[in-house]
């Protein structure tokens, strides 16, 4: 059953950040079905290619913290990345699990929630990792090749108005609003938070993302001016997140789905 889509979703909204991740491991097939199972708005994952040009769903690059294997994701090829426990160090109960593709993700839930999508470029990516000049010459990028593989899955599993994509790098969103003006953008706004509105402006975001030490008490109010919603990164907490709810956030992220979304659904008098 297909749910409201990204233009028909009323807010504020909570978005289940790396699925509901406190009940199973983050960024895989359990932990996005967990959240719908609970009739989330949003879930967020993370993207990145394989030595072979998989794409494939983790947050981070290095293997070592969600898995088996050690190393960097574009060390390996999807055939030998199969190989890896991606369950394990969660709990045994989920021993065996093995790492999403983002096919596999479209295939499950596609219109059935709203994807917040992170895509991670490469200068991201060595940011993230803080891998060596030589690793990161490894890094397979997003290049054109890539974003239009990307769109053209959105567009196979008919989710277009289902998704946006999320990155903190100016360059690549120009680069995916050149090759494809009408998928949703949002600004990750990290530490370059003073010109955050002016820069989502100018790349056609409809959304940006704040992590929270860098929010302004003007920032919100300043993004809604300019028809631009904000998501906030993040909050397990009730009463933090009924805070960022009370200053006008949009949406949370969250990796403790069902107790923020009761602050939620309570503020918004269900």
């Amino acid at each position: 059953m297909n749910k409201k889509n990204e233009l028909e979703m009323p807010y504020p909204r909570v978005c289940a950040h790396r699925g509901f991740n406190t009940i199973a491991p983050e960024n895989s097939l359990p932990a996005f079905g967990a959240a719908l199972a609970l009739d989330a708005d949003e879930i967020e994952f993370d993207l990145w290619c394989t030595k072979d040009g998989k794409i494939v769903s983790l947050h981070d690059a290095i293997l070592d913290r969600v898995s088996d294997f050690k190393g960097y994701v574009w060390d390996y090829t999807y055939e030998a990345l199969l190989k890896a426990d991606f369950g394990m160090k969660f709990s045994k109960n989920f021993a065996g699990l093995k790492v999403p593709t983002f096919e596999e993700i479209l295939q499950k839930f596609a219109r059935r929630v709203i994807m917040n999508i992170h895509i991670k470029s490469k200068e991201e990516a060595i940011e993230e990792s803080n891998c060596s000049l030589e690793d990161s010459e490894c890094i397979v990028e997003f290049d054109e090749n890539k974003i239009t593989e990307i769109i053209s899955l959105i567009d196979k599993y008919n989710c277009r108005e289902y998704v946006y994509v999320i990155s903190g790098d100016d360059c690549f969103l120009e680069k995916l609003h050149k090759i494809d003006p009408d998928i949703f953008l949002c600004l990750a706004a990290k530490s370059d938070t003073k010109k955050m509105i002016e820069r989502a402006k100018r790349l056609d975001c409809k959304k940006v993302q704040i992590v929270k030490p860098h929010l302004k008490p003007d920032m919100i109010e300043e993004a809604h001016k300019n028809g631009i919603r904000c998501n906030m990164f993040w909050s397990d907490d009730p009463e933090e997140a009924l805070e960022f709810l009370k200053m006008g956030a949009d949406t949370i992220l969250t990796n403790d789905y069902l107790r923020i979304s009761q602050v939620v659904k309570k503020f918004k008098g269900e």
